[in-house]
Formats: structure tokens, C-alpha cells, sequence
């Protein structure tokens, strides 16, 4: 009887829990909570860390803190079920699609970090937000890159580690989705306009720099196997279907369908079907085995 290894895993006890794991899952926990409570405070009618009441008088804005506050809460209980036996217990897709969406999200911020908060802290700056809070919430979002993915790697290779000997990433649409939009990316960063690229800070210079050479990190699946073919593959896919789909809920929601840029929309949709066919290549270059071993 054949058996999906990425579905079930060997039993774990409480004795597979290190110190790694366990700094990692409240490392992330300490990192979630202040943006946690700042999104609680935004939708119940408070008023901290704000310059500017009205930022938040829209409709879209109430759907989009709702929305982050969930994301945030999600990486909270991802950060537990990462670290304590019952984690392991969970159907793949319920640990893997909140993960690697997170993934998407966070890793360009980490990376990028030592740009987006000294532009935003820059004097002069005019922002609805006070300069403390983008130290939060990008510091936050840093944070938790470093911690989550910490612990993920830790979980990954513990219930998956053995099936990633050896792993071929086939070259599929999505590797050639990756190097078109990723040079798009890079062309934006260093100021090019078409497309909808409109680049006037020195953090959105970085973002767009940040999601090109990832995106672009992706034609080296060809030349790599095992753990870094892995990685390769998965944090460029997840970057770009994240990030792709939040230009596309923020475009949406910041005007109407009908007054928002076609070819900027076309851009999101195409990067992020490709961050999608990325993953799916990833997950069916993972062998299937009949048997597991025992732990």
C-alpha cells in the first residue's frame, strides 16, 4: 500500500522538542504581537500610533486590517504547531500553504529591512503613521521572518528531511514566469516606469530590488539539488504569489476594477500563477515513499 510521505509522518514524542525550537516558536510569538495588538486597536475605534485619524476611515481599510490581523494570528498558532508534537499530527497542506504564503511575505522584508525603515524614518517624510510604528511593524515583520522560518527548517527537516536527498526541481513555466518578472522587478527598482512600475522612495526601490533577485535566484533549481534546490525554489515561489497577490487586493481596493492599471494587473496575475507553478513543481519533485522510517 503506497502512502503519501508528505501527508503523514512518523509519531513524535515530547522528547524531539530542542531549545532551538522552542526560542524560535517565542521569538516569533514576542515578534507577532505588537503588530497583533496595533490591528486590534485600528479596528475597535483606536487611535495609537496614528497622525492622521482618517487613514483609516475607508471601508478597504477595515478589510485590510482585518485581514493582516488574521495573517498575524495565523503565524502565532503556525509558530506552535512548528514546535510541539501535535504540529506533526496535521494534514501537510494545513502546515505548507500558511508557511510558504508566510514565507512569501516575510522574506523580502527581512531582507530588505535595512532599507524600508531609515527611508520611512527619513525627516521630512509625510506619512499618516507615526515614526515609531513603522519601526514596529517592519522590525516585527523582520523578526518574525528570522524566527518563523527558524522554525520551520527545524519542523521540515524533522518530518521531511529524509525525502529531500538528492530532490530534482523540474524547470516547468513558472522558472521562466520567475526570470521574465524578476528582471521587470529589478528594471523598477532602478526607476523604469512602464508596466505601472512607479518607484518614488528609496523602500520601494528596495522591495522591488529585493522580489527581482529572488524571483530571478529561481533559474539556479537547474544547477542544484537537495536542500538548496529546495530553498530555491520555495522562497522565490512564495515571495512572488504573495506579493503578487497583495498588489493585486491593493490595486483592487484602492480603486475601481475599471480605473485600475491593465497592464500592472496582467503583471500580478501572470507572477503570481507562476509563483504558483513554481510550488507545484517543488511538491511533485517530492518522492513518494511507500514506507517511512522510524523515529
Amino acid at each position: 500500500m503506497t502512502t503519501d510521505a508528505l501527508i503523514r509522518s512518523p509519531s513524535p514524542t515530547r522528547a524531539t522538542i530542542g531549545t532551538a525550537r522552542l526560542i524560535a516558536c517565542y521569538a516569533t510569538v514576542l515578534g507577532a504581537l505588537p503588530y497583533l495588538v496595533l490591528k486590534v486597536s485600528w479596528l475597535t475605534g483606536g487611535t495609537i500610533g496614528l497622525r492622521d485619524g482618517s487613514f483609516l476611515d475607508s471601508p478597504a481599510m477595515d478589510v485590510g486590517n482585518a485581514f493582516t490581523a488574521g495573517m498575524d494570528a495565523v503565524a502565532i498558532l503556525l509558530a506552535f504547531a512548528l514546535t510541539y508534537p501535535w504540529g506533526r499530527r496535521l494534514p501537510a497542506p494545513l502546515v505548507l500553504f500558511p508557511i510558504w504564503v508566510g514565507t512569501g511575505f516575510l522574506a523580502p522584508i527581512a531582507l530588505g529591512i535595512g532599507f524600508f525603515v531609515p527611508d520611512l524614518l527619513a525627516p521630512g517624510a509625510e506619512l499618516p503613521l507615526r515614526g515609531w510604528v513603522w519601526a514596529v511593524v517592519y522590525g516585527g515583520f523582520a523578526w518574525q521572518g528570522f524566527a518563523l522560518l527558524t522554525a520551520f527548517t527545524l519542523y521540515a527537516k524533522e518530518r521531511w528531511g529524509h525525502l529531500l536527498d538528492g530532490l530534482r526541481v523540474p524547470v516547468n513555466a513558472g522558472v521562466f514566469v520567475a526570470a521574465g518578472t524578476g528582471a521587470v522587478h529589478v528594471a523598477w527598482a532602478f526607476g523604469a516606469g512602464f508596466w505601472g512600475g512607479d518607484v518614488d522612495s528609496l523602500s520601494q526601490a528596495a522591495m522591488n530590488a529585493v522580489r527581482g533577485v529572488l524571483a530571478l535566484a529561481v533559474v539556479a533549481i537547474a544547477l542544484t539539488r537537495g536542500w538548496a534546490a529546495a530553498v530555491l525554489a520555495w522562497v522565490p515561489a512564495a515571495a512572488m504569489f504573495s506579493w503578487a497577490f497583495w498588489d493585486l487586493f491593493v490595486t483592487v481596493a484602492a480603486k475601481p476594477l475599471a480605473h485600475a492599471s491593465a497592464p500592472h494587473l496582467i503583471f500580478s496575475a501572470v507572477q503570481l500563477l507562476g509563483g504558483a507553478a513554481l510550488a507545484v513543481a517543488l511538491v511533485r519533485a517530492v518522492p513518494r515513499r511507500a514506507v517511512l522510517p522510524r523515529t
